[in-house]
């Protein structure tokens, strides 16, 4: 752990626990015995919104070596998409997908722009594809598709997100009865949430997490700052099923691999149009670790 260059500042609830641009897998995947990644493509549960007609959904699933039953973690991006401007997925969740694949687990990466005509909302006026109600039907249809395939161990799917991709987490993730959680076949086993904005499940008294909740969020976050987070945590029912951890000197971003701090001032999505982003190399190893832990004790130990 971090405990001699890492000052926590914050840690509520629960105990706690590089690459630049995607290509297909290859030599080194096959020598690994995984498998080649996948397109998939799945009905969203968006058809109550639509009119009946459902959102079609396209997602990268990746497989790791053996035949199963895997555990799975369903990744959510943020504002900016799936996909950099390069048309490649952006090297956050590449990075994340492949550790988690190369850790054992099967990796569904959902994009909920895409389908639906959108390529960024960071700089959009307008949200059009919402936290908390589209892309919270996205997770709960990526759930449903994970469960289709015979190579994933159904009981435990985790859920995991980005900014406005970890507001989806906490969506998905915390409506109870009305989500697959009051479903006879149940709800996600676990979730993380990588610097979420909190203040709608704030707005909301009953809202608790389904199950174990991780949130990690940066001390100097400008973009979704992280006192709204440190409230809600303070509830006894969110208390006891939640840990947060709150890195001291960092920025929103603080995970994605190799990113320099900068400000970008054409947001739509950040207080004042301002925020900054970037890695903090401290709190980038120590959330690895982290994630790596919780994963390991809520997907693999029986937790």
């Amino acid at each position: 752990m971090m405990a001699s260059t890492l000052r926590r500042v914050a840690v509520l609830g629960m105990a706690a626990w590089a690459l630049a641009a995607y290509a297909t897998p290859g030599a080194a995947h096959a020598a690994s015995g995984v498998h080649a990644e996948e397109i998939v493509r799945f009905p969203s549960l968006d058809g109550d919104l639509t009119g009946g007609t459902p959102t079609r959904l396209t997602g990268r699933l990746l497989r790791p070596a053996g035949t199963g039953p895997h555990p799975s973690v369903v990744l959510l991006h943020g504002c900016g998409g799936l996909y950099a401007k390069t048309g490649r997925v952006a090297p956050r969740h590449v990075w994340w997908a492949t550790t988690l694949q190369q850790q054992g687990y099967e990796v569904l990466m959902v994009d909920s722009f895409g389908p639906r005509g959108v390529s960024d909302l960071c700089t959009a006026k307008e949200r059009p594809v919402r936290a908390s109600v589209e892309r919270k039907r996205d997770a709960w249809a990526a759930l449903a598709y994970l469960r289709n395939r015979p190579e994933v161990d159904h009981g435990r799917i985790a859920l995991m997100g980005w900014s406005q991709g970890a507001g989806t987490v906490l969506a998905a993730y915390g409506a109870g009865e009305d989500g697959p959680a009051g479903g006879e076949s149940g709800g996600f086993r676990a979730a993380i949430a990588f610097y979420p904005g909190c203040k709608t499940p704030l707005s909301d008294e009953d809202w608790q997490p389904d199950g174990p909740l991780l949130m990690l969020v940066g001390e100097k976050d400008d973009w979704n700052p992280p006192d709204s987070c440190v409230d809600l945590v303070k509830r006894d029912a969110v208390k006891e099923r939640t840990e947060l951890v709150v890195y001291p000197n960092a920025y929103h971003g603080f995970d994605a691999p190799d990113v320099p701090v900068r400000k970008r001032q054409d947001l739509a999505t950040a207080p004042g149009g301002a925020a900054h982003f970037g890695t903090n190399e401290d709190a980038r190893k120590d959330a690895i670790e982290r994630v790596t832990n919780f994963l390991n004790e809520r997907l693999r130990a029986g937790g």
